[in-house]
């Protein structure tokens, strides 16, 4: 006669049976409720648990506790190299708390936002992370009645309409590297920025303008160029810059791909780096220190930001209070080898 199979699958009332326990007992193990119950049972109900490979029937409890255990993260742009560090960022601190993350892509458009709010709604999703830098407010502006908790990273048009924030100063910033650039003596300085749209690319236009405007160095509107965030377009803006036989003896960018792409195809068309043009990214991914030269960048703690956000997200779940709800981050400027040296480096 066959052996009989082992059992597979076990209900909480078996597990309640093994221990010897109440199946409410179980019930607050599994849950993590400390009352009512003792270390000692506790530990048994654990035990018995692992080693009969349980694990709770996720849609069960979900309706018993009235949480799904699943935050839903919406990027602009999947393959931008920016966005990794954010994403683990948030996944490492869910993962603390036994929390699944939905990863949507807006292609930084509203509408599609706004299709896959409501998509993360219904799947009760227990919060959501905006990391766009799009506006959506008219959307936004009745999302408090779905009375999910929203978190924005990186954006902070709709700030106001959000439960909890988190960006880098874009301002300063864009101040740091243009100021940086201008003490050097350039006086040229091309400004290449993503997708014109975003609150990012504006702020560091803000932050560009009042570097020059310190200065006292006027600003060419011929040599601010906008596009999107891609290395290629960081090509073409330097096959632009080099074609409309504009003077620059520098570029500032807003983000490091655009920064590599220009880099890339500036050396192809013989422009020496730093020598002849200097050049800052922004953003510091982790290809700007490995890319040939090295990348001077605007950096920002975007894992820690994302780990942060995603910590006091959790907080407005679980009823806390969060007592800096909208937090800009200060940037710092790494020098590498696509800008020269000079004597006040070790001031930035």
């Amino acid at each position: 006669m066959p052996e009989k199979p082992e059992k597979q699958v076990y209900s909480i009332a078996e597990i309640a049976q093994i221990c010897n326990v109440s199946k409410a007992t179980v019930s607050r193990v599994i849950n993590n409720k400390p009352s009512g119950v003792s270390d000692a049972t506790r530990q048994r109900v654990l035990q018995t648990i692992r080693e009969l490979k349980y694990r709770p029937n996720a849609l069960a409890r979900s309706i018993a506790i009235s949480r799904s255990n699943m935050v839903g993260i919406i990027i602009p742009d999947v393959a931008n190299l920016f966005y990794p560090q954010i994403i683990r960022g948030i996944t490492d601190f869910m993962d603390t708390k036994g929390y699944a993350v939905i990863v949507g892509n807006s292609n930084y458009d509203p509408e599609r936002e706004a299709q896959q709010l409501l998509s993360m709604i219904d799947k009760r999703v227990d919060g959501i992370i905006l990391c766009s830098g799009v506006t959506n407010r008219e959307f936004l502006s009745g999302f408090r009645r779905y009375n999910v908790p929203l978190a924005l990273l990186g954006r902070t048009f709709d700030s106001s309409l959000s439960d909890v924030s988190i960006t880098g100063d874009n301002v300063r910033g864009g101040y740091k590297s243009a100021s940086y650039l201008l003490r050097g003596g350039n006086r040229n300085i091309a400004y290449v920025e993503g997708n014109p749209g975003v609150s990012g690319s504006q702020e560091r236009m803000e932050g560009y303008r009042m570097a020059h405007k310190e200065a006292g160095i006027p600003v060419q509107e011929a040599l601010l160029l906008h596009g999107e965030y891609s290395i290629d377009y960081g090509r073409q803006a330097a096959d632009q810059l080099l074609d409309s036989h504009v003077e620059f003896d520098a570029v500032m960018t807003g983000s490091d791909l655009v920064a590599i792409g220009l880099a890339s195809q500036l050396i192809k068309r013989g422009v020496r780096i730093p020598e002849e043009v200097e050049l800052v990214g922004f953003d510091n991914i982790e290809l700007s220190s490995v890319f040939d030269p090295p990348l001077s960048t605007i950096s920002k703690p975007h894992y820690d930001m994302a780990y942060r956000l995603a910590k006091d997200l959790m907080r407005i779940i679980e009823g806390e209070p969060v007592f800096l709800p909208h937090t800009a981050v200060e940037p710092t400027l790494v020098l590498r080898a696509t800008t020269k040296q000079r004597d006040f480096d070790s001031e930035y």
